[in-house]
């Protein structure tokens, strides 16, 4: 998502550019995700959406053949809760305060079953003017062929990494060669990998994965909103949304044995995909998850229980040790760049990352957020 973007924005500036791709397009977290083009909730992220919109804008207007146009308007988001009468309220109120411009508004079990019929009883929610859903794929394709289109070059199924001497990035090796091709700059977008593409020795590690996985279902009578499972916890900020004051963001929560998935629900081109998990470490096996998944989805959303699966995935999403992405020059490198870290708000805030970005490499003034910066976790060493 965000190497493709990069690509398509340098390209169109007059850049020259080189895509490496160690496999294929969308084959990480930018093809597997859940799919949707979601708000973020964290004012510094907020910016990164509103450009990522005027990206897939851009996009959808200038290659309407590339099979990906962002709607409109938003399908609209329901933060729902088991505590209708205790969380709700409380919900809107907070972020009626910190984001009026997403219309929140809070809806009790009548009126949310007359909005959504496919809901369990019992249930309230918070609608706010927010999520566009998408195939996941889609605007990674459309990015990498408009990349294709402005004169960028794809070498897909070749990994490279920077070539770094004297503290100063000259170019890449491709496939482990020591083989220099040389490059005014070069720009790491490599999800979860990215520290390590930087530093193979693994001392600066400010980025860890977190899986998740989700199920791809077929519904009969799908929810028109996309869903989202809310705790009150993290409306106010102790959890993963709704920050207040200007702390760093807290890290993606994680679901283990205990705690488990976290119930979330969208529909795109009738592919109805529910999730998610928050998970650590390696890979996780993904039958006992969707399991638990679609188990813990139908106490939302009961039609689940019985709704046959089209596939099941996995990713491993890029987080931040913080929370925030890392957006800017690799401290202690000159000429080389990173974009990563952005957790599961890739697809809604990748693309408005790149562009900014795109600007450092250009030499223009760009005003990226302090709370971006690499430097924050300290230099990259070198020999």
């Amino acid at each position: 998502m965000v190497g493709t973007a990069a690509a398509a924005i340098l390209a169109g500036e007059g850049a020259r550019v080189t895509l490496y791709e160690r496999e294929a397009i969308a084959a990480g977290a930018s093809g597997r995700n859940s799919g949707v083009v979601q708000h973020p909730f964290d004012p510094p992220l907020v910016e990164l959406y509103h450009r990522t919109v005027e990206v897939y804008r851009m996009l959808g207007a200038e290659a309407p053949d590339a099979g990906f146009v962002l709607a409109d308007a938003p399908a609209g988001l329901l933060l729902l809760s088991r505590r209708p009468d205790e969380a709700v309220p409380a919900l809107a109120a907070h972020l009626a305060a910190r984001f009026p411009d997403l219309a929140p508004r809070a809806l009790g079990d009548a009126d949310l079953r007359a909005l959504e019929p496919t809901l369990a009883p019992g249930l309230g929610a918070c609608r706010i003017e927010a999520g566009f859903p998408v195939v996941p794929s889609a605007p990674t394709y459309a990015l990498a062929s408009l990349a294709e289109r402005r004169g960028a070059v794809l070498r897909l199924g070749r990994s490279a990494a920077p070539a770094v001497e004297s503290g100063r990035c000259v170019g890449v090796r491709v496939g482990g060669s020591n083989q220099v091709e040389p490059a005014g700059a070069v720009l790491v977008t490599a999800g979860p990998w990215s520290a390590l593409v930087i530093d193979p020795s693994g001392t600066w590690q400010p980025i860890r994965q977190v899986w998740g996985v989700v199920a791809e279902t077929i519904m009969a009578s799908p929810p028109r909103h996309v869903l989202e499972e809310a705790e009150m916890d993290e409306a106010l900020g102790i959890g993963a949304r709704g920050f207040t004051g200007d702390a760093p963001a807290p890290a993606a929560p994680t679901a283990d044995a205990e705690n488990g998935p976290r119930f979330s629900l969208m529909t795109a081109a009738g592919r109805s995909v529910a999730g998610s998990t928050f998970l650590e470490g390696d890979q996780p096996e993904l039958r006992p998850w969707v399991e638990r998944i679609l188990r813990h989805g139908a106490e939302f959303v009961p039609a689940l229980a019985d709704a046959p699966i089209r596939e099941v995935r996995a990713c491993a999403r890029p987080v931040a040790l913080d929370g925030r992405p890392l957006i800017g020059a690799v401290p202690g490198i000159e000429h080389l760049y990173l974009c990563a870290g952005h957790g599961p708000w890739g697809i809604s805030t990748g693309p408005g990352s790149a562009q900014l970005l795109a600007d450092v490499v250009l030499g223009r003034p760009a005003q990226i957020n302090p709370a971006f910066d690499p430097g924050r976790f300290g230099p990259v060493t070198t020999d």
